[in-house]
């Protein structure tokens, strides 16, 4: 509902990329978001849909974090020193998850807001992502267990394919919630390239 309340008093803004005549010339630099549940990143989710016409989003990847996990569904448990389950004498841990909700689908959630206010987003920029585009970049990373990165998953797949493809242009890889594992492919001789992914530049929420 927040984003519905900001999208009903969006301003015709010009692009922050460029002049108002820039909308559809400029090269919308391509995103990846990676996040997790935790309220800063959910409000930072709704401000950036708010702002997606700027940008072209190529994942949306769902993260874990040292306060949301999901765990595997097999009953393994997991630790991690010094985590808040640890502090104040609690001890509440090793656990099977910690503070992940059932069906949890908060990424899902906020596109659903999006596309409630779509039609009024589209009076102030008719190049607005359609809701099925961006839930067509809709991914789940390492939610499993908090730093946990021993697998791969769709949305480190994701990131591996957009990173390998052949868009020159670079990849901003906004690394919200917990460490997306990057699945480097091998060359022929089966040494991993590197080089291929310098076109990623990885930023880091404070």
């Amino acid at each position: 509902m927040a984003l519905g309340g900001c999208a009903t008093s969006a301003p015709h803004r010009p692009s922050v990329l460029g002049g108002e005549t820039a909308h559809t010339a400029v090269r919308k630099p391509r995103v990846v978001i990676t996040t997790d549940p935790e309220l800063d990143d959910s409000n930072s989710l709704i401000r950036y849909l708010l702002y997606s016409t700027d940008f072209r989003t190529e994942g949306l990847v769902y993260a874990s974090s040292q306060f949301h996990w999901k765990g595997d569904g097999t009953g393994k448990k997991w630790f991690v020193a010094g985590r808040e389950y640890t502090r104040f004498g609690l001890n509440l841990c090793p656990c099977e998850s910690w503070r992940w909700a059932p069906n949890e689908h908060f990424i899902d959630d906020a596109v659903d807001l999006y596309e409630r206010v779509y039609p009024n987003l589209r009076v102030h920029r008719a190049d607005y992502p359609t809701p099925a585009e961006l839930r067509s970049k809709i991914r789940w990373g390492n939610v499993d267990f908090d730093g946990d990165i021993s697998k791969d998953t769709p949305g480190s797949e994701l990131i591996r394919d957009l990173l390998l493809d052949d868009d020159p242009e670079p990849i901003y890889l906004l690394a919200w919630g917990a460490t997306i594992q990057l699945v480097i492919e091998a060359t022929d001789d089966g040494i991993p390239s590197l080089t291929r992914y310098q076109r990623v530049i990885v930023v880091v929420k404070p």
